[in-house]
């Protein structure tokens, strides 16, 4: 019996010890369970309350430089939370890199209550270099606003627009630089000029004209327009990178002030068959070449202004109005380079529908006839004007923007990037083709020639005139004609001139030619004449109708100071037909 009980009462034991183990284990699993299901609900309603208050953070940045260009960047609070900054991203977008670098915030100028802002970089000073920057600012929730971009080094003084036109040039050909530059401050900024122009690759460029500036002091809210000619050559498909920028110099302060740097590209094309103007690109609309006077004076008598529009398709289209318009700087001037008092002269072989309807606009308009241009040929616009007023300016506009309108059965169609100068009191100086030597006819007067024929010899008289028939304005003696002859076009040969100093013809790797003569003495209106050169070229050997522009222009001074530049892009035809 005593032995019997005793193995009862260890089995007891044991099993009392066994439950006690598996009743702990149990329980500390269940505990586990709980606190891991506590620590997740937890987590979750972090999140869940850092999302509500990220959903809730609400602020806006801006940025702005100061005295040495100190950086001062304004956070506003627009949340219902207290907003921390974190820290602050400057990426220099001049860098061609894009350089980013990260900017720690000071924890009192970190922290921002509800509706309430400040400069967070108060007791953060950095000093900008000039350029232009994104400046990202990042708060302690992980929000990213980007404020405005910032132009450092005078970008609160000027503020500049670079436009290459065209956007893609033929090689050898030109391409025209304009640099839109405004005064956007609260002060007149004197001598602004165009800073270096760097042009990417340089290889690129054969010749560069001076700039042309129409003035150099800017009062507050004023505009001016630079502008130079390029002559580019290189590879067909080759992207020109050009980039520049405009200083002055502050008047209050005396300091120089530098703007935004702007940078413009420039497509290369090949210039394929032997220069013609009608290309691939060009089967559905017209082409538009200009005749132009430079300088256009403040005088009685009239200037020459014509527009060559060649028809490139195969289909005849009908022209029923032409619009060249005149723009000055700035915009609220009150000069008229046209006014409705210009008394228009057609030059033949145009019809008498020319108008001046409004300040700075001349229009031929014939929507009842419209003009017919047979298909691949041309057709000239040609008008005698009287220069418009000045209205007072001071300084008289060295440049005159001038924007060419067509309107045919193919659609409307512009050109610009041309320009022209005006003075009180200026010679007139116009470049043309003419029927006989030295005449300022209208009767005399091309603007084109067609009936070429493929292999034959043509003979031009190209002439320099001052339109102006008085003889106190002049053209200087030294004073150059320009004839660019276009590629495919061979022999040129001069036979005389009546008034020049004949430099040798320059021939050019594309095959195109130059010929250029200096006048040897002074050129007036009186007696109705001009100055000319006559030479002849040999067509190029063609088989099909191929149109080309021969470029003719001016360059030199009017009564010794004002420079001049009258242009003629001259449209001739080569056909077997």
């Amino acid at each position: 019996m005593t032995g019997r009980f005793h193995k009862r009462a260890v089995s007891t034991v044991v099993g009392s010890v066994f439950f006690l183990v598996l009743m702990t284990t149990g329980l500390s699993v269940s505990y586990l369970v709980i606190e891991t299901q506590s620590d997740m609900i937890q987590a979750q309603q972090t999140i869940a309350d850092g999302e509500i208050k990220k959903i809730q953070e609400k602020f806006y940045t801006s940025a702005s430089t100061g005295d040495g260009n100190r950086l001062a960047l304004y956070v506003k609070n627009d949340g219902s939370n207290t907003l921390e900054i974190d820290n602050v991203w400057i990426v220099n977008e001049t860098d061609s890199t894009h350089a980013a670098k990260k900017y720690e915030i000071s924890y009192s100028d970190a922290v921002l209550a509800p509706g309430y802002g400040a400069d967070v970089l108060q007791n953060t000073p950095l000093f900008m270099s000039p350029g232009t920057y994104n400046i990202k600012v990042v708060s302690s929730l992980g929000t990213i606003k980007t404020a405005e971009q910032l132009n450092v080094g005078g970008s609160n003084k000027l503020k500049v627009k670079l436009v290459i036109s065209p956007p893609d040039v033929r090689l050898g050909e030109n391409a025209t630089a304009l640099l839109f530059v405004t005064n956007t401050g609260n002060s007149r900024i004197l001598n602004v000029t165009s800073g270096p122009i760097v042009v990417t690759p340089s290889s690129n460029v054969l010749s560069v004209s001076p700039i042309t500036q129409m003035k150099s002091d800017l009062a507050p809210a004023e505009s001016t327009v630079l502008s130079w000619n390029y002559r580019l050559m290189g590879a067909a498909g080759t992207n020109v990178t050009f980039s520049t920028f405009a200083q002055g110099i502050d008047q209050p302060s005396n300091v120089i002030v530098q703007s935004n740097i702007d940078k413009s590209l420039v497509l290369l094309r090949d210039n394929s068959e032997l220069g013609s103007v009608v290309s691939s690109d060009l089967f559905s609309r017209p082409e538009i070449f200009m005749v132009i006077p430079n300088t256009f004076g403040d005088t009685a008598d009239k200037g020459l202004w014509g527009v060559n529009i060649v028809n490139p398709t195969d289909q005849p289209i009908y022209v029923s109005k032409v619009v060249i318009s005149a723009q000055t700087a700035p915009a609220n001037s009150n000069d008229e380079i046209f006014n409705t008092a210009c008394s228009p002269q057609s030059v033949p072989p145009t019809t008498n529908n020319w108008s001046c309807p409004t300040s700075n606009q001349l229009m031929w308009k014939n929507t009842g006839v419209p003009q017919l241009i047979y298909p691949k040929s041309v057709f000239p616009f040609l008008v005698k004007v009287n220069p418009g007023n000045l209205g007072g300016s001071n300084p008289e506009p060295e440049t005159v923007v001038v924007q060419t309108n067509v309107f045919t059965t193919l659609g409307q169609f512009g050109k610009a990037a041309y320009g022209t100068s005006m003075r009180t009191s200026s010679a007139m100086p116009n470049v043309y083709l003419s029927k006989v030597v030295d005449s300022t006819s209208d009767n005399d007067i091309i603007a084109n020639k067609t009936g070429i024929l493929p292999g034959s010899t043509q003979t031009f008289n190209v002439v320099l005139a001052d339109l102006e028939t008085g003889t106190e304005n002049k053209i200087n003696a030294g004073s150059r004609l320009i004839i660019n002859i276009p590629k495919g076009w061979s022999d040129p040969t001069i036979i005389g001139n009546t008034g020049f100093n004949m430099q040798p013809i320059q021939q050019f790797p594309d095959g195109s030619s130059q010929i250029v003569g200096q006048l040897v003495s002074d050129l007036t209106g009186a007696g109705g004449t001009g100055k000319t050169i006559t030479f002849t070229v040999t067509a190029p050997s063609i088989t099909d109708t191929r149109m080309y522009v021969m470029y003719v222009l001016g360059d030199g001074y009017v009564n010794n100071s004002v420079v001049m530049g009258p242009l003629a892009e001259i449209v001739l035809r080569v056909s077997p037909n």
